[in-house]
């Protein structure tokens, strides 16, 4: 089917089209009553501080403008779709949240494999307002720039299982932590039907799983809290 284009809205760090306005604001609708039932309170806690924009792709510096003073933290522009590794932990080093310029298609509203602007404003931006949670990323930076190429990969995939695809018990209910997870419409659902087995998230339990980047994630892990993951993930990285 052929369309004409879009009128394109003016944004302070960049121009998006009408139609990735209007992609967004579907995404966000979708998603909000399904955080509001199944994510973390400390998500929960951020999104109300962040307060970003439901109709409209947010402007990045208004985000900053509510992140930066609360944690020192910055959101900067990338027009990479799929950051590597290396590079974003350097960003991370100096506090800097990368973002892509790329957002999903309306074929990919349920799920993408593509970290895209709306999993990394909606997902990953509320908790980074919190001086509690970017303690636990500031962890991660400093232990993979120094470790070997087998403890990167280890790493990466603490960072998977946990601040990209966590699961955390709150009063006894099990609720989702992964900003992956918060941001993916069908994954959400696939887990709270009980779809997905959950371990708990040790060292050794998380790091002999590979990462599911196409598909839903075979198996998750869940922690008992915020310090509970942090008192597990400290030990290892100060090893290296």
């Amino acid at each position: 089917m052929t369309t004409t284009a879009a009128p394109r809205l003016r944004q302070r760090d960049i121009e998006f089209s009408e139609e990735l306005h209007d992609v967004w604001a579907t995404l966000y609708a979708r998603q909000l009553p399904v955080v509001q039932q199944h994510a973390s309170r400390l998500y929960l806690e951020g999104f109300d501080i962040l307060n970003m924009a439901a109709e409209q792709i947010p402007c990045l510096p208004d985000l900053s403008a509510q992140i930066t003073p609360r944690t020192g933290w910055r959101t900067v522009r990338t027009v990479v779709r799929y950051s590597d590794a290396v590079p974003w932990y350097h960003h991370f080093a100096k506090h800097q949240f990368l973002m892509t310029d790329y957002m999903r298609g309306r074929h990919e509203l349920d799920f993408t494999p593509e970290p895209d602007m709306f999993h990394g404003i909606f997902g990953h931006l509320p908790f980074m307002v919190l001086p509690e949670y970017t303690a636990l990323q500031e962890l991660f930076a400093p232990a993979f720039l120094r470790a070997n190429d087998e403890q990167r990969e280890n790493i990466k995939r603490l960072a998977w299982f946990s601040t990209e695809f966590g699961l955390i018990r709150e009063d006894g209910d099990l609720k989702i932590f992964g900003a992956g997870l918060i941001s993916s419409h069908g994954e959400i659902h696939h887990i709270m039907a009980g779809n997905t087995p959950v371990r708990p998230f040790t060292i050794e339990n998380v790091i002999g799983y590979e990462k599911a980047i196409y598909t839903f994630n075979e198996v998750l892990f869940e922690f008992e809290s915020l310090d509970a993951l942090k008192a597990e993930l400290m030990p290892y990285f100060e090893s290296i």
